[in-house]
């Protein structure tokens, strides 16, 4: 299964690489969207976004930015210049329920439990060791934390993000690009395009970028 890496400038990428690794899977390009630092291994060929080889566009792409504004502007720019076909990249340590369903260009990291039932978008970030409950929903482009715990029957929306170490108590909606800081314990809904933080989870007052490093 030949991938190209398409935005190479975040830690992630590693972990994008050791799964490609365990799932014997070869990556073909390591493609730099914008200017600056590089996580791809050493000796690796690299190529500019816009200069990119045309035997490259024939392959599977894969966005491994776990920011979701960042991973939804990537993609975009992938797709304008021409990639197609989206990868799903199942880390083969997750615990995936044989009911779950995987959208396209999902990534889905190391130690990962899906539930019976779950429905996971398109282009979704999934990291390391989180676990997502039986029905639950996560809309294209959310993003999961390492380690967070998602209950059963949760609707996590189009570009939320959930921090490290957070928790989703059941039947809880996640708005649209809302982001729930790490190690918050979300026990009622989370409006569209707020922050909430602590535990229980509260409004966050404060100036928010929307941004989460989390790797």
């Amino acid at each position: 299964m030949p991938i190209v890496i398409y935005a190479i400038g975040s830690p992630i990428v590693a972990d994008v690489e050791e799964t490609c690794r365990r799932l014997r899977a070869d990556i073909v390009g390591w493609v730099r969207n914008v200017p600056g630092e590089s996580f791809a291994p050493d000796g690796v060929q690299i190529s500019d976004a816009d200069r990119l080889p045309a035997d490259l566009l024939q392959h599977d792409f894969l966005v491994p930015l776990f920011t979701s504004r960042y991973r939804i502007s990537a993609v975009g720019e992938a797709r304008q210049r021409g990639f197609v076909r989206p990868a799903t990249l199942i880390d083969p340590t997750a615990v995936v329920a044989s009911t779950a369903a995987i959208g396209p260009g999902t990534y889905v990291n190391s130690m990962v439990n899906i539930g019976a039932a779950c429905r996971i978008g398109a282009f979704c970030f999934v990291n390391r060791g989180a676990t997502i409950g039986h029905h639950s929903e996560l809309d294209e482009f959310a993003s999961v934390g390492p380690a967070a715990t998602i209950a059963g029957m949760v609707r996590v929306g189009k570009g939320a993000m959930i921090g490290a170490g957070a928790v989703v108590l059941p039947r809880v909606t996640i708005g649209a690009n809302a982001v729930v800081a790490a190690g918050a314990v979300v026990t009622k809904p989370v409006a569209p395009d707020t922050t909430v933080a602590g535990n229980p989870a509260r409004l966050f007052q404060g100036p928010s970028t929307g941004e989460m490093h989390t790797g």
